[in-house]
């Protein structure tokens, strides 16, 4: 038979499992502390974070996310990546979360919103494994303003190049003829100098009689007495 422990050795056994004890209540309190952290920061992100699981589910999601796509929270958790996805289809989803690993990928997509409308998105990506199981970590960002900011200033360049470019051409020395008047065009024909105005600069032409010519071709036609 073993010899029974005595009092010291017992004490001393309770004393240790007590420090146990006080290190997994703190071990548990930090855990939980950085899991209210890790969701706080997620909540109050502006931008869509969502994390999909192996299968291309929803695994977690934020707010964000869940109004970016104009579904409420409990309706995000429902959906895989293809009810959003507004390019690739199921198999092609399913391999890129097959592929994706720790180094991630960022670039550029579109994501179908619930009612149908297309917005143009920034997507950060990487896998790790959680438990056992892979999940996808996703940073989404509406850039759907930028994008058609970005449009709109390349449209405004281009119109401006055309007019600094029709501008030169006016500013050139034009061929007249001395006696009809018409421009010899860049193809080498002859036109009215207001069709050549018009065709080249945004001016609209109206036209109108001088006094001079008034007098030559129209004498008869009473001169209008000055105010």
């Amino acid at each position: 038979m073993s010899e029974k422990p005595t009092y010291e050795e017992l004490e001393k056994r309770v004393h240790e499992l007590e420090q146990i004890e006080i290190q997994f209540n703190k071990s548990k309190l930090m855990a939980s502390d950085e899991i209210n952290w890790w969701r706080l920061l997620i909540d109050e992100s502006r931008d869509g974070i969502v994390i999909l699981d192996q299968n291309a589910k929803v695994y977690e999601a934020n707010q964000q996310f869940a109004e970016m796509l104009g579904y409420s929270i409990e309706e995000i958790y429902q959906l895989h990546t293809w009810d959003w996805d507004a390019h690739l289809k199921k198999e092609q989803i399913l391999e890129l979360i097959n592929t994706v690993d720790r180094t991630g990928a960022h670039f550029e997509t579109q994501h179908r919103r619930k009612d149908g409308t297309i917005i143009d998105v920034e997507l950060s990506n990487n896998g790790a494994t959680y438990r056992g199981k892979k999940l996808i970590f996703c940073i989404c960002r509406d850039i759907t303003e930028r994008n058609r900011a970005a449009k709109e200033r390349e449209e405004l360049i281009k119109r401006l190049e055309a007019s600094l470019a029709e501008i030169k051409t006016l500013r050139g020395i034009l061929p007249i003829c001395s006696f009809c008047k018409k421009v010899r065009n860049d193809t080498g024909y002859w036109e009215q100098v207001d069709v050549y105005i018009h065709r080249h600069s945004e001016a609209d032409i109206s036209h109108s009689i001088c006094p001079e010519c008034m007098e030559k071709y129209y004498p008869e036609k009473p001169k209008k007495k000055p105010e």
